[in-house]
């Protein structure tokens, strides 16, 4: 499959699993699939924010399953050099919060009842 094609699946799936609990995630989602099918190459998506933010934003929502599709196309962002390099700090700034939160999460499991 496509590299566009492929992001859009994941949008479909990000706008599904978003449906009641997170309406901005999913309103997002599909406004990027919007956006995504009028452009014609992963250099262009560089250029648009919006693909890149409704990823961010799944990360942000602290949801295991939407932060699960949200790095998972972050980092096929990322290999197919569709991020703009301006936004790599940001990027790097949600990474390190998943991953606190991560660490988080793991200690509570831990925690004897």
């Amino acid at each position: 499959m496509a590299f566009m094609a492929v992001l859009e699946s994941d949008l479909r799936a990000l706008s599904v699993e978003a449906r009641r609990r997170y309406p901005a995630v999913k309103d997002g989602a599909e406004h990027a699939i919007l956006k995504l099918r009028s452009l014609s190459s992963p250099s262009e998506i560089a250029h648009n924010e919006d693909i890149l933010r409704i990823f961010l934003m799944a990360c942000e929502v602290k949801n295991v399953k939407l932060s699960v599709i949200g790095l998972s196309c972050l980092q096929k962002l990322i290999s197919h050099d569709a991020v703009a390099p301006s936004a790599l700090k940001e990027i790097l700034a949600t990474l390190k919060d998943v991953s606190s939160n991560v660490h988080m999460l793991s200690k509570i499991k831990l925690l004897p009842l």
